[in-house]
């Protein structure tokens, strides 16, 4: 206890300030460091350790020792916060390769008072993490926030000047393979999703409003004929685990698997994923989801997360099913997210620190003892009259005598959150003076505040077309019986038709049951014809193995030729060389023609119908005649030539000639010839391609002399 004496006159009392004495620095220290947090809630929680009193005791942090009382305004424990937030409104747009096709963003700080009775006022805000953006400080003063619409609010608007990663990764995957179910796996899924981190774009700020209800089905908007569709040849080998093909005229089902992954700081919230399903799928079926639920609203796949905690991969698997009965290509609709996140999206921007004053009392409470005149009963007591939550760092009360003694010495840990309305009260202490006691006072304090970010999400992903896979085709012999115990070539033409929409990159030919009689051809013997253009087939296109003979065309999209593209048709030739088959032997061939697309499909098959080859032991008997007859006027006369088949066997290829002798001139065919100069000039030829055992042909055309002319040089025959 101390006590002035032989005081003349009464001292000017000292100064009242804030903040912090010269030998706090520690202390100061620490509440700049607590002026980096902040409430998520407008709730106090005070710990009574002595219930049996009506105050809450506040204690020393550091030794424990009582220094004070809280006292709650008709016992509440709540109050209001000073409110900063980071608002942010980010839409992003990408194709179906997640390659990032726009992104835009508008960015707000707020900072706000809630209050409509108390202003709060000096308010101090330190930013972290603003590189990105177009921020011009991090340090951010305001002298006052007022109560009204008008004046309870400061804005900063903020853009992202470098470009910047898409946080909230997500892909599509659609497979039309068979196994789809077990190529999409959630592991390959993720690996397939880290490629996307380093993607990054450039932010305008036309931010895309993405509406996400789920409507009634909308008539499909007409497609223009002439729009140009991707393609099955995507250009990466990232497109294992997908396949766009899929076959006309039969039901395909089709696997659906989208992947999400959070790169943002804290969990996102309210993630609603709506894929928009196109009028040619039916049956859509949700097959599984690793995270939240998903269900089948109408046209659409709904699916929502309550929350997508970071680097968590969220996978959705469903099919749906398509018939096609034409060549036309299907889109597999589109894909709109949207969420809410708490960590910036603009390079982890955040709120560092924050100061700010609002309506406070304090002062020391000095009674006169009655049974001691001259001795002083004080106490400090800050009140915060305020609607705010506040927080007291220091308090402290000096002697007026040494300013090295300090009644009160309140450190920033030592007093909880006092909410609105609740009174501080120091421990008490004794003073001497026959005067009027003034004592110096420092007190620092803050209006607790509520750091908000708040990012209004938006993703839209663009469809893939579904191409039509089909092709057709047809192969023939030029002759389909041989003789026996003779070697003969028979030519085979093979042809292939791309009649799908998808480019094919992979074709295959397999015939099979060759034999000793019947033997396949030499690679060097093979000829391709590509839309009409003979091109070069390697020699390891060509296997053979036993009695099976393959040509395959693999990787077009890596060769000269490039993919096999629809309407185009491919055209093989060769020989298949009979060597003295027996009698009655045949070569009844089995031939398939295969095909793929890229990404890989469901393969394609087609089995054109293949000839009999037999080997007859007949020997050919024929008989070939001429007659000239008169017709008309003097120099005209009919040319007949006759041929028959005498024998059992039928002829093939059989070819019939006539010299037209000079002098004359020649028309009026039966059957127009090929006119060569096989026999010297105006040599006519006819190929008959099969003449039957007993048949008959007979051919005719006329002739008319001029000038020296000789009607017995017409007797001549070939």
């Amino acid at each position: 206890m101390a006590r002035k004496k032989d005081k003349k006159h009464r001292e000017e009392a000292p100064t009242q300030k804030s903040g912090w004495d010269a030998s706090e620095a520690d202390e100061s220290k620490v509440a700049e460091g607590l002026k980096r947090s902040d409430k998520d809630d407008g709730k106090v929680t005070l710990v009574d350790r002595d219930l049996t009193t009506p105050v809450i005791e506040t204690y020393d942090a550091d030794t424990g020792a009582l220094e004070g009382s809280i006292l709650l305004k008709d016992g509440n424990r709540e109050g209001l916060l000073g409110l900063v937030k980071i608002v942010e409104n980010v839409s992003v747009e990408l194709d179906h390769e997640s390659n990032i096709e726009s992104m835009n963003f508008q960015g707000n700080l707020n900072i706000e008072n809630p209050s409509k009775e108390d202003r709060i006022w000096d308010i101090d805000i330190t930013l972290k993490n603003i590189e990105k953006t177009d921020l011009a400080s991090e340090d951010i003063k305001i002298r006052e926030l007022g109560t009204d619409d008008d004046t309870n609010i400061e804005t900063h608007e903020f853009q992202i000047k470098d470009e910047v990663p898409n946080l909230l990764l997500v892909k599509e995957y659609v497979n039309t393979l068979p196994n789809a179910d077990d190529v999409l796996t959630v592991r390959d899924i993720e690996a397939d999703l880290e490629k996307l981190k380093n993607k990054t774009s450039k932010a305008g700020s036309k931010v895309k409003t993405v509406v996400t209800e789920v409507e009634e089905e909308k008539e499909e908007e007409e497609t223009d004929e002439d729009e140009i569709y991707p393609d099955g040849g995507m250009n990466a080998a990232e497109y294992s685990l997908e396949s766009f093909g899929i076959s006309i005229d039969k039901e395909n089902v089709v696997w659906f698997a989208v992947g999400l992954r959070s790169m943002f700081e804290k969990a996102i919230s309210n993630v609603k994923l709506v894929k928009t399903i196109p009028p040619d799928f039916t049956g859509t079926m949700i097959r599984n989801t690793s995270v939240g639920s998903a269900d089948v609203k109408g046209n659409k796949v709904v699916w929502t997360i309550d929350k997508l905690e970071p680097d968590r991969t969220a996978v959705l698997k469903f099919t749906s099913n398509i018939t096609v009965s034409d060549i036309a290509a299907r889109q597999t609709g589109p894909i709109e997210i949207t969420y809410q996140g708490s960590s910036s999206f603009a390079g982890g921007l955040d709120i560092d620190k924050y100061d700010a004053y609002t309506r406070n009392r304090f002062y020391v409470d000095t009674v006169e003892l009655d049974a001691e005149p001259g001795v002083w009963d004080c106490k400090l007591v800050f009140e915060n009259a305020s609607e705010f939550i506040i927080q007291l760092f220091n308090a402290d009360v000096f002697s007026p005598d040494n300013e090295g003694t300090k009644f009160v010495d309140i450190d920033p840990n030592d007093v909880s959150l006092l909410p609105a309305g609740a009174q501080w009260h120091s421990k008490k202490w004794k003073y001497e003076s026959e005067e009027y006691p003034a004592f110096r006072k420092k007190l620092e304090f803050r209006v607790m505040p509520d750091f908000q970010t708040l990012v209004n999400g938006s993703v839209t992903i663009s469809d893939v077309i579904l191409e039509i896979a089909s092709m057709t085709g047809d192969m023939s012999y030029d002759i389909d019986q041989v003789p026996t115990y003779k070697e003969k070539d028979i030519f085979a033409t093979l042809k292939i038709v791309n009649n799908g929409s998808a480019p094919l990159n992979e074709v295959k030919v397999t015939q099979q049951y060759f034999t000793n009689e019947f033997q396949p051809p030499k690679a060097d013997e093979i000829k391709l014809l590509w839309n009409g253009s003979e091109i070069e087939l390697g020699s390891d296109a060509v296997s053979f193995d036993g009695s099976v003979f393959k040509i395959s065309l693999k990787d077009l999209r890596n060769s000269e030729s490039g993919m096999f593209k629809p309407e185009s048709s491919l055209r093989f030739e060769y020989p298949i060389h009979c060597v003295n088959p027996v009698q009655d032997a045949k070569f009844e061939s089995e031939l398939i023609y295969n095909a793929n697309t890229y990404p890989m499909s469901s393969e394609l098959e087609f089995m054109p119908e293949v000839p009999v080859v037999e080997a007859l032991h007949l020997r050919r008997r024929f008989r070939i005649g001429k007659e000239v007859v008169p017709v008309g006027k003097l120099g005209s006369y009919k040319i007949i030539l006759l041929v028959e088949n005498i024998g059992t066997a039928a002829l093939q290829n059989l070819v019939l000639m006539d010299k037209v002798p000079d002098s004359f001139e020649y028309g009026s065919y039966s059957e127009k010839p090929e006119i060569t100069d096989e026999v010297g000039s105006d040599t006519l030829k006819w190929t008959i391609k099969k003449l039957d055992a007993g048949d008959r042909m007979e051919i005719t055309y006329e002739i008319n002399g001029t000038g020296e002319y000789s009607p017995s040089d017409a007797q001549l025959g070939l």
